[in-house]
């Protein structure tokens, strides 16, 4: 009699524990091949035979088959490794509470390849580190930090010395929501940190195989009766007396009637509850149930909590001042300028970076396909050679994420989202000093320009530097080797500073699509930065122009490349939008209303920047279509809205159709920028509640967690992440990570305390900008009843 059930989406599960086969496809990323969830947690994953002790993320990887059923019971895949010969079957069959695991060499691999191939089950660092571990009886504590020692093999290569090796391995007896007990059926077991070669490494159990075959026999810690305690999601932040205020409870499957939730109110002599009632389930998302307590009828000023069934929230306000202080500011005030290239950053003792890149760039190579995306064809289109120096290109930009490239694609984006905070909201925010003759940021430093001005500054200043360069913009500057690309610390040792030979490369292909992109960008920071820098603002709508007129009069080149759209004609629409906005001319206006049909068949992507343009077209049919066309989008949005618990307009039917590896909250956020805008053209068919609820769940009501995405903002956030300090688990102030990602077939997933999955816990600076203007949409909006 077997514990485990085979479920429709083909993983097994059992009493909290659920075991996928190859579900997932990312195994650069740690998600893939044979995986186990424990406890809503997943501990285990990247089962698969690999070539080395601990392969890193550019490591050689195998090409899986189609997962099958087979007909006695069990789950089969054939895969490979194609270009090293290497071809294999590894099958998984219930065994009682265990699972037999059979990976199976087969055809005649080469010798060379057949010797470093071994079945590898990574353990994730953050549910091990500090917990025993038992093989063939000897024990041993899972280390905070790599400790072992290296020592060469028979080839000569350095590799750490095992934590342990033997038949049988008990993975954290003491801890039924790690532990995991492995035998090796044929051969032994080797336990090793797989930290060695990269921080983002895992622990390894790897099998070599015997007769080219490996045989294990897994037993999870599978636990009749067990029921994940509940999760209430609610804004860590707080709210707005005039918004919705809904928690999500997320429940174990197993439970289909909701207990009591209570609001308290904290007051100075003690406590008293001002709402209880039993939500009733609203049903199931993913692999949750979910109940929400709606408590939008309180609205006195006040700090409040919420318990539930034994479990009680965070405090929080709710208060008509909830998102004025410290919510948007730390993102502005210290993540942002963290990530400033070409500059020192320094917060009063501490220094986050020196001036960096100050050799910035040489020009790629030709017929290069390089990492991240980045392509050099067969022309330069500059007047330089490569290996070039470039000049003009140290100035400005942010690092785009947890590393230090500037793609243009993001850059423009960012500076173009930061440029309408500041032009729609009107914000005067003054708490950073920047000095770009010195080189030289100071946080926490007024200097009489508003922020947003002077980082719409900073983003110009790189839009700018492929035009003055060469006359078109720039795809974007990465490392030139993988070497320097994975080196985490200061930035500014990552080159010597010096024009020499270990510059960064600069990619420079025109491209369509982002010279619109810039165009618009360009357009909008040229707006904001009149009266603070008129000659920057000058020459941002001189390029803004001409880049436009440029792509009107040539054919479009759209060959694909790193962080940039392929449909240039969609761009074409929001450079336009924007110029128009700046310049009021009939010209951008006539092509508007030349492009509506356009407009019309791609409402989604293009509605919101045609709203924004409405009182400079002026013209009432326009008007009137763009809102009957607008109309079923919004019925759409709105059931998708309904469609989950969180309130946000997303399925979970679109959350795997999408197929997206990263978290979806980034995409949030820049949905709300662009329901703003809908919202204000048409209040009547866009609700400000979106905006609200999409708010929410980055500040914590969404799956799996109720931690705050943006870390250092709200009572709890996420304060391990994928920033710039990775290295040393820790954070960025007011960085905003996409938060869950779904683990196919249907969990989601957000890792904690745990830096390296960049999928769910990287900080970019688009995701901050668009975080900034949805703060201040939402205080903007419910403001105006108070």
């Amino acid at each position: 009699m077997t514990t485990w059930k085979l479920t429709p989406f083909e993983a097994y599960e059992a009493p909290a524990v659920a075991v996928l086969f190859y579900h997932n496809v990312y195994e650069e990323g740690k998600q893939g091949g044979l995986e186990i969830i424990q406890r809503g947690v997943r501990v285990a994953g990247n089962g698969n035979l690999r070539l080395a002790l601990a392969p890193e993320q550019w490591d050689a990887l195998p090409k899986n088959g189609k997962r099958r059923v087979l007909a006695g019971g069990g789950l089969e895949v054939e895969c490979g490794y194609e270009e090293q010969g290497v071809r294999y079957t590894v099958r998984l069959t219930p065994e009682g509470e265990a699972l037999r695991l059979r990976v199976a060499l087969t055809g005649e691999p080469p010798a060379e390849w057949a010797a470093q191939a071994g079945f590898n089950l990574e353990l994730m660092p953050g549910a091990y580190m500090g917990k025993a571990f038992f093989i063939d009886g000897a024990a041993g504590v899972f280390p905070r930090q790599f400790n072992s020692a290296m020592v060469r093999n028979p080839a000569g290569k350095l590799e750490p010395q095992p934590l342990g090796r033997g038949r049988s391995l008990a993975l954290t007896p003491e801890d039924p929501a790690s532990r995991i007990e492995i035998e090796a059926l044929r051969g032994e077991l080797t336990l090793l940190d797989g930290r060695a070669f990269a921080q983002n490494g895992w622990f390894v159990v790897r099998g070599l195989p015997e007769g080219g075959v490996i045989e294990w026999k897994l037993t999870p810690a599978v636990t009749p009766g067990w029921v994940r305690p509940p999760v209430i999601g609610f804004s860590q932040v707080g709210y707005h007396p005039n918004q919705p205020k809904i928690a999500a409870i997320e429940l174990d499957a197993q439970v289909t009637e909701p207990g009591e939730a209570r609001l308290v109110r904290l007051e100075p002599g003690g406590e008293r509850v001002v709402l209880a009632e039993k939500p009733a389930l609203w049903g199931a998302y993913l692999c949750y149930h979910y109940a929400r307590f709606d408590f939008s009828s309180v609205r006195e000023p006040g700090m409040y909590r919420i318990d539930y069934e034994g479990q009680s929230s965070a405090v929080f306000p709710i208060d008509e001042r909830v998102y004025r202080d410290g919510v948007w500011q730390p993102t502005l005030e210290q993540y942002i300028p963290t990530q400033m290239c070409h500059v020192e950053v320094r917060d009063v003792y501490r220094v986050w970076h020196g001036a960096c890149h100050l050799d910035d760039a040489q020009q790629a190579p030709l017929n290069h396909q390089h990492f991240d995306s980045y392509v050099q064809r067969d022309t330069t289109e500059t007047p330089y050679q490569p290996g070039e120096h470039i000049p003009a290109l140290d100035r400005g930009g942010w690092h785009d994420a947890g590393d230090y490239d500037l793609a243009a694609g993001s850059q423009a984006r960012t500076a173009f989202v930061l440029a309408l905070a500041r032009e729609t909201f009107g914000v005067d925010s003054d708490q950073t000093t920047v000095k770009q003759a010195e080189r030289l940021v100071l946080m926490h430093v007024p200097d009489g320009v508003p922020d947003l001005v002077q980082q719409a500054a900073h983003g110009a200043e790189n839009l700018l530097s492929g035009y003055r360069a060469a006359g078109h913009s720039f795809i974007g500057i990465i490392e030139g080797t993988l070497a320097q690309y994975i080196q985490l610390g200061d930035p500014c040792l990552i080159t010597d500073n010096r024009v020499s030979a270990d510059d960064r490369w600069v990619f420079t292909h025109r491209h369509t699509t982002l010279e619109y992109q810039v165009s618009a960008a360009l357009a909008a920071c040229s707006r904001v930065l009149r009266g603070w820098d008129d000659p920057l603002a000058e020459e941002c709508l001189l390029w803004a122009r001409r880049a436009f007129e440029f792509e009107q009069a040539h054919e479009p080149q759209v060959a694909p490349n790193c962080y940039v759209w392929a449909r240039y004609e969609l761009a074409e629409v929001l450079a336009a939008v924007e110029l128009l906005i700046t310049t009021g001319e009939e010209a951008y206006r006539s092509k508007l209303l030349a492009l509506e049909g356009r407009i019309l068949e791609n409402l989604p992507a293009l509605g919101w920047a045609a709203a924004r343009a409405l009182p400079w077209i002026n013209d009432e049919g326009f008007s009137a279509r763009l809102r009957a066309g607008l109309a079923p989008y919004a019925a759409q949005v709105a059931a998708e809205a309904t469609a989950n618990p969180f309130g946000v307009p997303y399925s979970a039917d679109s959350w795997r159709r999408d197929g997206a590896i990263w978290g979806v909250g980034w995409s949030f956020l820049s949905d709300a920028v662009e329901f703003y805008f809908l919202h204000r053209a048409f209040p009547d068919l866009f609700k400000r509640d979106w905006l609200a609820a999409i708010l929410g769940y980055t500040l914590g009501c969404h799956p799996v967690s109720n931690a705050s995405l943006v870390s250092g903002v709200g009572a709890n956030s996420l304060t391990i992440a994928y920033g710039i300090n990775r290295a040393d688990w820790t954070y960025q102030p007011g960085g905003v990570v996409s938060g869950p990602a779904l683990i196919r077939p249907n969990y989601p997933e957000l890792l904690d305390p745990f830096p390296w999955l960049w999928m769910q816990k990287e900080y970019v600076i688009g995701g901050a900008a668009t975080y900034i203007f949805t703060v201040l949409a939402v205080d903007e909006l419910y403001g105006k009843e108070s």
